[in-house]
C-alpha cells in the first residue's frame, strides 16, 4: 500500500503535535516550543485548516482504506 503526500503530511501535523504536548507538559522549552507551533500553524495553513481548529488544535480527516481521504477544514 503506497503512502500518499496527504497521508504523509498527516502523519507530520500529528507528529507535532505530540511533540507539542510532550514539551507543553516538560514546561520548561519555550524556544522549542515556539519552533513547533510554528511549524504546526505552516502545515495545518498548508492543509486547509481554518485559522479557528488551528489555533484549537481540532485537526479532524477522514480515512478510507488505510488513507486520509479527505481533511475536515470547516
Amino acid at each position: 500500500m503506497k503512502i500518499t503526500p496527504l497521508d504523509l503530511q498527516w502523519q507530520q501535523l500529528m507528529s507535532l503535535c505530540e511533540s507539542e504536548v510532550s514539551l507543553r507538559a516538560k514546561g520548561h522549552q519555550a524556544r522549542l516550543l515556539n519552533l513547533v507551533a510554528s511549524d504546526i500553524e505552516r502545515l495545518a495553513g498548508e492543509m486547509g485548516f481554518s485559522a479557528r481548529r488551528i489555533a484549537t488544535r481540532e485537526f479532524r480527516a477522514e480515512r478510507s482504506g488505510g488513507h486520509i481521504v479527505r481533511i475536515v477544514t470547516d
